[in-house]
């Protein structure tokens, strides 16, 4: 199926200054929340009655309750909503706070300008056909820039929104996408037409049997998204050229930019599509904004940043690293004095260090031994004393490699850790399930003055066979007369556990108290999971 190169937003209504109702409605239907939802067709019915007796939508009930799902897939693509694992729509909190009555308009505003392609729903199951793989893009916060943009003199024409602006498939294209409207602008209309078809033949859509190398296809998208703009405050209709015009208040436009600096794209959905959904589903006032980010640093401030954050990439929390350590990193490419005062700040938080090429490159990671190295650095970030490869105490009942991570919490307790790089689902079979049980538990019996306690699988992506756990704990208690819990955590899921503490000023002492509490043979391939386990409320 043809990739979507167009931008694309779920629209059974424009203006997103109904967006409570629709909520409310589904509150009603669902009895606040506690009717499952997946695969229920007469709640999905019942929903576009509601949807009906609020004057949201036509006294018109499908046969299969299609027009509720769609009325669901909008909220799910505002984050107002997610679907849990057992087939439930939660809402978020800024859907909370907006069935509550606070801060109705400025919530729903943000909801808006953080739209962001991709998110969860646009990835989810449901959603056809999908995006191209090279969105990263904020379509509200770009097309107010445009329209916004002197040098565009500040507007923008319906047609140059679905040629330019709805083919923008990043951030940082806008100074490429104002270049090329300027182009477009000064040619003759038979020039243009031929720049026109050039752009429906490089990104046209041909998934529909309608699809036409056109405008009229785009029309009704391009007018939804200048609605939203319009909604936002940021921008006004342009009655002279169709479209978009820019706003004339410096206070306000103040206020924009100061949103964008607290708001960028949450690159969590590369990593943790739900736990995404639950940031960026945070309302106004609950809102952790990133230290640092509201600041934006002179060109030579923010040139030493990066710097910093390439020699740090490598480290997923280079806030917890020591000052020593964090000197001497930085020492590779800074000269002495400077390697300690940015040392300094980055201990006091005065700009955030940690980048997304860590966890990027450790959820991709194609080195087994990398990974297991990653690894490492993050449960010595949960306080763990860690160990690669250590021999056993006493030989393996079968031929097997030493254990990838030996982990102690406070010579207490020893944890054993195995890193399965799989670039798929990790399925824990019976052979792995033997291996860990019979020679990993046996063999390191009595190394160090511990025995075995937890064990750990620590996998790049899915996981599969959870009850293979429990099985473990038998054979280990019959073989060896041990009592031992183990786990499957997403590397994301250990990342994002990490990245919480480091946040959250979580003292290094207290973090293997937490990491210990998730041994309940269970599986965790989401932080949300992980959040859920440790009672921690997002």
């Amino acid at each position: 199926m043809t990739e979507r190169n167009f931008w694309f937003v779920t629209r059974p209504l424009r203006d997103p200054q109904y967006h409570a109702d629709g909520l409310r409605a589904l509150q009603k239907a669902t009895n606040n929340f506690t009717l499952k939802w997946t695969r229920n067709r007469p709640l999905h019915q019942k929903y576009e009655q509601c949807l009906v007796d609020a004057g949201m939508k036509q006294n018109n009930i499908s046969h299969d309750g299609s027009g509720g799902r769609t009325w669901v897939a909008m909220l799910k693509t505002y984050c107002y909503v997610y679907e849990d694992s057992n087939g439930y729509l939660k809402p978020t909190k800024v859907a909370k706070a907006i069935l509550v009555g606070k801060k109705v308009p400025e919530n729903i505003c943000k909801q808006v300008l953080t739209l962001q392609i991709p998110n969860s729903y646009f990835i989810g199951p449901t959603f056809r056909p999908k995006f191209s793989k090279y969105y990263r893009i904020q379509p509200i916060i770009f097309l107010i820039l445009l329209a916004n943009s002197k040098l565009l003199d500040k507007y923008i024409t319906k047609n140059e929104i679905i040629l330019f602006a709805m083919t923008a498939k990043r951030n940082e294209e806008l100074k490429a996408k104002i270049k090329q409207i300027l182009k477009y602008r000064k040619n003759n209309d038979e020039e243009k037409a031929k720049i026109e078809i050039q752009i429906f033949n490089d990104n046209g859509d041909i998934s529909r049997a309608d699809s036409r190398g056109d405008f009229s296809k785009y029309v009704d998208v391009a007018n939804t998204f200048t609605i939203l703009c319009r909604f936002t405050g940021f921008a006004l209709a342009d009655s002279d050229h169709g479209g978009l015009k820019g706003i004339n208040d410096p206070k306000l436009w103040e206020k924009f930019e100061h949103f964008c600096n607290r708001y960028p794209f949450n690159s969590r959905i590369d990593t943790d599509p739900q736990f995404y959904t639950l940031s960026a589903g945070l309302d106004v006032d609950t809102y952790k904004t990133q230290y640092g980010i509201n600041a934006t640093p002179a060109s030579r401030a923010r040139k030493r940043n990066i710097k910093a954050q390439q020699l740090l990439k490598d480290y997923p929390q280079p806030e917890d690293l020591g000052m020593e350590e964090l000197t001497t990193i930085l020492s590779k490419e800074f000269i002495g004095f400077k390697a300690q005062k940015i040392a300094e700040d980055i201990k006091s938080r005065n700009f955030k260090v940690t980048s997304d090429s860590f966890v990027d490159s450790y959820l991709h990671e194609e080195d087994n031994l990398e990974f297991e190295r990653k690894t490492a650095r993050i449960l010595r970030g949960m306080g763990l004393m860690t160990e690669m490869h250590p021999d056993p105490t006493t030989a393996f009942n079968n031929v097997n490699e030493n254990i990838d991570l030996l982990a102690e919490t406070n010579d207490e307790d020893m944890i054993l850790v195995d890193a399965k790089n799989y670039s798929r689902n990790f399925n824990l079979s019976a052979a792995l399930r033997n291996v860990m049980a019979n020679s990993y538990i046996e063999g390191y019996k009595g190394y160090d003055g511990l025995n075995p306690k937890y064990y750990c699988y620590v996998t790049a992506n899915t996981n599969s066979n959870e009850k293979n756990l429990q099985k473990i704990n038998e054979l280990a208690l019959k073989n060896s007369g041990l009592e031992v819990h183990g786990m499957m955590i997403s590397a994301s899921a250990l990342y994002w556990l990490l990245n919480y503490c480091s946040e959250n000023d979580i003292p290094e002492e207290n973090r293997p108290g937490l990491f210990v509490k998730l041994f309940q043979d269970k599986s965790y391939e989401s932080f949300v999971q992980v959040a859920k386990a440790l009672n921690i409320h997002l």
